[in-house]
């Protein structure tokens, strides 16, 4: 991994971020509306609480067994993929409230389903919102050497069929992620002098709560077989791991983005926001029953743009970063649906599973 500093070009005054952060925030203020969570903020996480809550009372009820308890289990991780998506997500951007403890609160939903807010905020808001697609330095994309997600990683022969393999591999993201992935990022940080005694207890506290909740308790308290459960539990983070990469790797490994490299001093050629414009792209924007439940992460361009502006006001500023990129003659790219969206991700993950030298940037 690369371990140079890297720094963006200066912004100037008439940039183009400097006059769509502008626009979009004088948007705001001619609406009289807050940046952060409405009304129908409030709704979705009324209607994700109880869909998680009810979900929980039964499958613990121990009235259902068989095909229809497995499905309990798969609702149930879908459920809480989609509270990530549309609560905790926001709430560790700091966008579903202006109340930092509100959002710090709502951040460790995150950590109750075993993954750590801790981690997440160095991994996903600074290291992937900062250096998007950058190879050696966006956690997103360094998956080398098993998988090759940059033109600039290692190749090797077995990425010849990575688009082949990649949904099982998809399907096993929150285990390894939850077990594995967040101690050694965590302890990491803790030998790096980045944690303190409060942020081991809330890591631990959490992972053993979640441990004894989602691994434990089921066989506890449910009378079904014991193979019913194992069966249960591994189609839970199975599914919950292929919607959660799916939907984060279509807006950022697909056709049309870039994977550009710094120079020999660690410089990119573009200011941040041309940057985060070249390498992110939306999907399905039109598709407003799939933004209610994607928690607008398929307008990927506005959240990278404005990843503290809640969710909810995604599809109002986008005419608005469109037009302004238009103006400053920045791409904005974007797919019309989610199939289209995935094809392009495995016509990506397939390039990029070439042999290097047939390998080239979009």
């Amino acid at each position: 991994m690369r371990k140079e500093k890297i720094h963006f070009k200066k912004r100037q005054d008439n940039d183009f971020y400097r006059v769509v952060k502008a626009r979009v925030y004088d948007w705001f203020e001619r609406e009289g509306i807050s940046p952060h969570a409405n009304k129908t903020m409030w709704v979705k996480f009324s209607c994700h609480l109880l869909a998680y809550l009810l979900l929980f009372t039964l499958i613990f009820s121990d009235h259902f067994e068989g095909v229809t308890l497995v499905m309990l289990f798969v609702l149930f991780g879908v459920t809480q993929a989609l509270m990530g998506f549309n609560i905790s997500h926001d709430a560790l951007h700091g966008a579903f409230s202006r109340s930092k403890r509100v959002n710090r609160y709502l951040g460790y939903f995150f950590d109750f389903c075993g993954e750590s807010s801790f981690v997440w905020k160095t991994s996903h808001n600074v290291q992937h919102h900062t250096f998007t697609n950058i190879s050696g330095h966006d956690d997103d994309i360094n998956k080398a050497p098993l998988l090759r997600f940059s033109p600039h990683d290692p190749w090797a022969p077995h990425h010849r069929y990575q688009h082949l393999f990649i949904l099982p591999l998809y399907s096993m993201i929150t285990l390894s992620w939850i077990y594995w992935g967040d101690w050694q990022a965590f302890i990491q940080a803790g030998k790096n002098g980045q944690t303190n005694l409060k942020d081991w207890m809330i890591f631990t506290g959490f992972k053993g709560l979640n441990l004894f909740i989602m691994v434990l308790l089921p066989f506890i308290a449910l009378s079904v077989p014991v193979w019913l459960i194992v069966t249960s539990l591994i189609l839970m983070n199975m599914v919950a791991s292929l919607v959660l990469s799916v939907v984060f790797q279509m807006a950022h490994l697909v056709e049309g983005v870039e994977f550009p490299l710094p120079d020999r001093s660690g410089k990119i050629e573009d200011e941040w926001a041309a940057h985060e414009l070249k390498t992110t792209s939306n999907f399905a924007t039109h598709n407003q029953v799939l933004s209610w439940f994607l928690g607008g992460l398929n307008f990927q361009v506005e959240h990278h743009l404005f990843p503290q502006v809640c969710h909810v006001h995604y599809s109002k500023i986008q005419s608005i970063v469109k037009a302004t990129a238009k103006e400053f003659g920045l791409p904005y790219n974007e797919q019309a649906t989610f199939s289209k969206a995935f094809i392009s991700h495995l016509k990506t993950l397939k390039k990029f599973g070439a042999k290097a030298k047939e390998v080239y940037v979009s």
